[in-house]
């Protein structure tokens, strides 16, 4: 199991779709910055945009934890080039609203992962392990203090791969 949470890592993060105390007021502003970085780095193409905007409008992705507000804005694989999983960590929280139900207000998220998964099967695997993540409160204290993007990576890789006797 250890080798396939490997591979669907590797698959999905780089240290260079990690933004760390980025000053995007909004919804607007990040899905307008976080576009234009995958589309010129080649993981989306030119409509990833729109469609994403488009999704998160229709199904909102602002989860509630225990401890914070998180979000997983993602839309539908073929505006994605190339899969990935790009963490956002804003200065100041941005105001997502919550996924299902909507009936207990807006989520302030601390931690935006935003998903380019492709329907391959490792997504299932990709979302399961996000999910027992922002379930551990330990790992999201880590990442929401985490002083470098190399840092976040490795609290993200350390959570994502089982450790030998977990």
């Amino acid at each position: 199991m250890e080798d396939t949470e490997k591979n669907e890592f590797d698959m999905y993060f780089y240290p260079d779709l990690i933004f760390r105390d980025v000053d995007w007021r909004d919804r607007t502003e990040l899905f307008d910055e976080i576009s234009k970085v995958l589309e010129k780095k080649g993981f989306v193409y030119s409509d990833f945009h729109r469609a994403i905007v488009e999704r998160e409008r229709e199904y909102p992705t602002g989860i509630q934890t225990k401890s914070i507000g998180v979000a997983i804005p993602h839309t539908d694989q073929e505006h994605i080039k190339k899969a990935f999983i790009s963490i956002v960590r804003p200065k100041q929280p941005i105001e997502f609203l919550a996924m299902g139900d909507s009936s207990n207000g807006p989520v302030q998220a601390k931690l935006i992962f935003v998903l380019g998964v492709k329907k391959d099967g490792s997504q299932v695997i990709v979302l399961q392990k996000l999910m027992e993540i922002f379930s551990d409160e330990n790992i999201i204290q880590k990442l929401l203090q985490a002083q470098n993007n190399q840092e976040v990576y490795d609290i993200l890789r350390d959570s994502f791969i089982s450790q030998p006797g977990n």
